[in-house]
């Protein structure tokens, strides 16, 4: 990563890998919905791209097969863990770049500013917590009941923050 720093509307934004044809950066909480500008800075090589940014655009992290990852099957009414990314602005107010301190309770962790809902199979999944985990950067931990009446196979399931739907994730329900 070294010489390469990005901005987004003139704001710093962290980068967490550099690939040859690859990028990762956190979209500075600060932007803002509406256009952007991001700008890159490859050793002096500046290019600048335009796009759109959104409160919100969730998408559930998934192994090659498009399951839920850690787990991706459980029984119903069991309690699962799955991790999304795009989840908004955060209260408490996290920085840009930054995780929580190691050992922050459950109850202080940064949780997405907007509601957060989700389905399974087209059923409402209770969550029991949405937050952003020690260790994690722009890596929010969703805990989940899949619902009693959850068919048995495999199901999509969808998170939706702010009202904007992720792209479906695959978790099979056990009997």
């Amino acid at each position: 990563m070294a010489g390469v720093a990005a901005t987004v509307n003139g704001i710093t934004a962290p980068v967490s890998a550099v690939a040859p044809d690859q990028l990762t950066i956190q979209i500075p909480y600060e932007t803002g919905a509406g256009p952007a500008v991001l700008g890159v800075n490859n050793n002096g090589q500046v290019a600048a791209y335009s796009f759109q940014v959104a409160p919100s655009a969730p998408g559930i992290f998934t192994d090659q097969n498009g399951g839920l990852v850690p787990v991706a099957s459980g029984r119903p009414g069991q309690t699962l863990v799955m991790s999304i990314t795009g989840e908004g602005d955060t209260s408490p107010v996290l920085a840009n770049g930054s995780t929580p301190a190691l050992g922050t309770s459950q109850s202080r962790l940064p949780s997405p500013r907007l509601p957060v809902t989700m389905t399974i199979g087209g059923i409402q999944a209770q969550v029991v917590s949405a937050s952003i985990p020690s260790g994690f950067v722009g890596k929010t931990q969703i805990s989940f009941k899949i619902p009693l009446d959850a068919a048995p196979g495999v199901q999509p399931v969808v998170v939706t923050v702010g009202g904007v739907d992720s792209p479906p994730a695959n978790l099979t329900v056990t009997p």
